[in-house]
């Protein structure tokens, strides 16, 4: 399917790849989502630290990605993220209960199953902090109505992973007993990343996780 861009008249198309919805702009923009809780972004390499937002300045320094409108750096997420309102009339974004509160009973399942981010990825600790993604994990998975399914701990220890694969450091670790539901293959696209592909009949359909 083949659209219009309402400002420049820049053309789009949008395609649904397995579970995802994949759309691919020729400016050299491409959103990957499943619809659920995995949202990635692709942007062409020509757009180097010429953006700013939500999603960062793609300028290659995690360190300065929480830039306000203003152009200040701060520091809270909240913070940051409420200054890109679009207008005033936006409500401001409010910090969310803790889900593990919510749910007691899932608290300690949730850590133990999000323990593979701090065991398994050893070798990837030292380029990407495991903390902040281990946090996620436990809190998205005490989230779930039924846990290790795809859209709470397995969307969370791949987001992991991702960050891992872009520092250029690969794990492997889905198995039959954990997030089994993708076979995942390792391929070259830009960077080293994990290639998934949904099941042997949609050997063609690649989808970056």
């Amino acid at each position: 399917e083949e659209n219009d861009l309402e400002n420049n008249r820049k053309k789009y198309s949008i395609r649904k790849q397995g579970s995802y919805i994949v759309v691919t702009s020729e400016i050299g923009l491409t959103v990957i989502w499943d619809r659920k809780t995995f949202f990635l972004i692709q942007l062409d390499p020509k757009f180097n630290g010429k953006v700013c937002g939500l999603c960062g300045n793609f300028d290659e320094n995690r360190n300065n990605d929480f830039t306000a409108q203003s152009g200040m750096l701060v520091t809270s997420s909240l913070e940051f993220a409420n200054t890109w309102k679009v207008g005033s009339a936006c409500p401001n974004v409010e910090e969310n209960t803790d889900a593990c509160k919510k749910a007691p009973h899932r608290e300690s399942w949730a850590k133990l199953k999000c323990s593979i981010i701090i065991d398994e990825f050893k070798e990837c600790h030292t380029e990407v902090d495991p903390h902040p993604f281990y946090d996620n994990c436990v809190k998205d998975t005490c989230a779930c109505d039924s846990g290790g399914d795809c859209e709470c701990f397995c969307s969370a220890v791949a987001a992991y992973a991702q960050a891992c694969n872009e520092a250029e450091v690969y794990v492997t670790w889905r198995t039959p007993d954990i997030c089994r539901k993708w076979i995942c293959l390792f391929l070259y696209l830009y960077i080293y990343i994990y290639i998934c592909i949904l099941n042997i009949e949609f050997a063609n359909l690649l989808l970056i996780f």
